[in-house]
């Protein structure tokens, strides 16, 4: 029901540069980050080879060595992982029950003199509570990093999340509300320090041809990959109203269902692009089994929250650290949503749930 956008003027824009650019850092790697930071409202923005990338690329240009981020446990594993790399340590925070993001209440309990940063992710496009979170920040002397991987073109009071904090972070995997043809990612920055220093990052630490200050990483967008995001970027918000617009027909489809929770439609001033179309259910499971066997593809993101994950038992914490966001781990399940699914195709799925669930 779901596939990635590849349609005939991406794949020209891709066989152009081809045939005409440089393979690594052509003309199109440059135009589609001076267009990506107009679209968010930035000064800069810096692309990379995936949107793990951009989140670690921002932490080590931040410095966050030896020192903790704040982030949240209730999200894809790369966001914990992006500060292990960059040397820190991941300290979480629970979420807020209503949107899936961290609490920024939890947030100012967590922080303390070994905290360098925080990094707030826009789960499921739904934004963060960034204005409360931004004054945390400026409270406690903390830079922050947004998680914006899944949420392109959303916004808090009129403003773009990826330009609200010291550093945006994006990815354009193939899944994403945009994406390039394959993996990617972009860094957005009002600072022009923090940008040359990604930009020096992603390229190996170079300062000249064979001369590099920094031990950077090959972390560059190609240039193909970039046409079809100047192309996709051209297309988003129209792709964005119509997964609104879904997300609209879906929410008042199943108002009042017993059983279930909806997403809340642009609460406290902000503006999603809904990713994600994500329903909360004691009986997610048994749901799930029940629209499969009617030919409706369901996910659940995310099963097991970061700070239970094997990878991350050498933090000795354990179930029931964080019971809000080990909550929706266990009752969430994303129906299925991207921009050509049809009005009929949501009243289908709407029936479907009402059908297990009300009967």
């Amino acid at each position: 029901m779901c596939r990635p956008r590849l349609d005939e003027e991406m794949v020209e824009a891709a066989a152009s540069a081809l045939r005409d650019e440089r393979i690594v850092m052509g003309e199109s790697v440059f135009r589609f980050e001076e267009e990506f930071a107009r679209y968010i409202g930035v000064r800069r923005a810096v692309s990379v080879s995936s949107g793990t990338d951009a989140l670690i690329l921002a932490l080590i240009a931040l410095g966050v060595k030896g020192r903790e981020v704040i982030t949240t446990p209730f999200t894809f594993i790369a966001t914990a992982n992006s500060v292990v790399h960059a040397c820190g340590e991941p300290r979480f925070a629970d979420v807020d029950p209503m949107d899936g993001n961290i609490d920024p209440e939890v947030v100012i309990k967590a922080a303390g003199g070994r905290t360098a940063a925080m990094m707030p992710v826009h789960i499921f496009g739904q934004p963060a509570r960034m204005s409360e979170l931004m004054d945390i920040a400026r409270d406690k002397g903390l830079m922050v990093v947004e998680d914006a991987a899944q949420a392109h073109g959303s916004q808090v009071g009129g403003k773009m999340v990826g330009s609200i904090g010291d550093l945006g972070c994006f990815s354009f995997y193939p899944t994403k509300n945009m994406n390039v043809g394959g993996d990617g990612g972009m860094v957005t920055t009002d600072d022009d320090d923090l940008a040359d220093m990604v930009a020096k990052l992603r390229d190996c630490g170079r300062t000249g041809q064979y001369e590099h200050d920094v031990c950077g990483f090959t972390s560059r967008l190609n240039t193909v990959n970039a046409a079809i995001g100047r192309v996709q970027l051209r297309r988003l918000d129209s792709w964005n109203e119509a997964r609104r617009r879904l997300a609209r027909r879906y929410i008042a489809g199943l108002e009042g269902v017993d059983g279930l929770e909806t997403p809340a439609f642009d609460a406290r001033g902000t503006m999603s692009v809904f990713h994600q179309f994500v329903v909360r259910s004691d009986r997610r499971d048994a749901l799930a089994a029940h629209l499969a066997e009617r030919d409706i593809s369901t996910a659940i993101h995310y099963p097991l929250p970061v700070h239970l994950q094997p990878a991350y038992s050498w933090m000795g914490l354990a179930e029931g650290d964080f019971p809000i966001a080990e909550a929706l781990s266990r009752t969430s399940l994303s129906l299925p949503m991207c921009p050509n699914i049809t009005e009929n195709e949501v009243d289908r799925i709407v029936e479907a749930v009402r059908g297990f669930l009300d009967g």
